[in-house]
């Protein structure tokens, strides 16, 4: 059985489609798939068993890479084809099922409109398989930390990214609670457009208690040493969709953005989200999605230590 996936290239995205991948595989375990998505994701989906190709997918102009896809894909007879990005191609390529996601509700979670797309009431947890090799290509550096961690401070949109002066806050908070462990370290993760905004944290901080790994692994080595830490606090973004499908506390930090939507989802999953609310903070008729003012200011330190602390109380 041959399966195409049209993913998302967003990295948060794409782990909440690990999902659909764990349903196929549950039922169809027989099946060879093929994903599409964007160069940044692809790693993600690298160490699923029934994996048989990863078409990469860049934006070009005049959406040119659609095009480019349908014909790498034409000439296959496809037994399902699944397209999370709704595009045309796919209802040009020979196929016995086919499911094309069209936009169905935007407040309720992802994963359920998901599951609606799929025709199930609901769909195994996102999962991003993390193989004894990748494991083994942990840090040295890394594996001596006590206690590690992992801190995601950035996010794709400015308007959600907690205060770096937050940040500081806490993590010093973090660092002087005893109920945590005597010796404790915190880790930072992002990519290299990340370093910026973290070295605006670091800075405040002992520089013995640090690691910035901001830039230096694939989403999959991030995977494996975010498995690693006691725990992920962090901003709205793909990070905290790879943390909290590694089973690890995952804690995240909504203002600007609906958690009702894209909440982290797992066993270990959390979130908090700014005093203000959603439509207080986006709502007006004249709103800027492109605005690069800071909407996290109304989530207080006390309230996200006080929910670090229960969470891993």
């Amino acid at each position: 059985m041959k399966v195409l996936f049209i993913t998302s290239t967003r990295i948060g995205d794409a782990v909440l489609s690990t999902s659909i991948i764990n349903y196929i595989k549950s039922t169809f375990p027989f099946s060879h798939l093929y994903i599409a998505t964007s160069r940044d994701s692809a790693p993600l989906f690298k160490n699923f068993l029934n994996l048989k190709k990863i078409f990469i997918v860049n934006k070009f102009f005049l959406k040119i890479h659609w095009l480019k896809l349908w014909l790498q894909t034409f000439f296959y007879k496809w037994d399902i084809v699944i397209d999370l990005r709704g595009s045309a191609i796919s209802y040009f390529l020979f196929n016995e099922r086919k499911y094309i996601y069209k936009s169905i509700n935007k407040h309720i979670h992802r994963l359920d409109e998901l599951a609606i797309l799929m025709k199930k009431t609901k769909l195994p947890l996102p999962h991003v398989p993390i193989l004894d090799k990748d494991f083994n290509k942990v840090s040295k550096d890394f594996l001596k930390l006590k206690n590690p961690i992992a801190i995601g401070a950035s996010a794709n949109w400015p308007a959600k990214v907690w205060p770096s002066k937050k940040f500081v806050r806490l993590i010093k908070m973090i660092l002087k609670e005893k109920k945590f462990g005597k010796k404790k370290s915190i880790v930072f993760f992002g990519s290299s457009k990340d370093k910026k905004n973290t070295k605006k944290i670091i800075k405040h901080l002992k520089k013995n208690k640090i690691k910035n790994f901001c830039g230096k692994l694939n989403l999959i080595e991030v995977a494996a040493h975010i498995k690693k830490c006691r725990i992920f606090i962090g901003n709205d973004s793909g990070l905290m969709h790879i943390a909290s499908s590694t089973g690890i506390p995952t804690l995240g930090l909504f203002g600007p953005s609906l958690e009702t939507r894209y909440s982290p989802k797992g066993n270990n999953a959390y979130y908090i989200r700014t005093k203000k609310t959603f439509n207080q903070l986006t709502g007006s008729k004249n709103f800027d999605w492109n605005t690069k003012k800071n909407l996290m200011n109304s989530l207080s330190v006390n309230r996200v230590f006080n929910k670090v602390r229960k969470i891993l109380h």
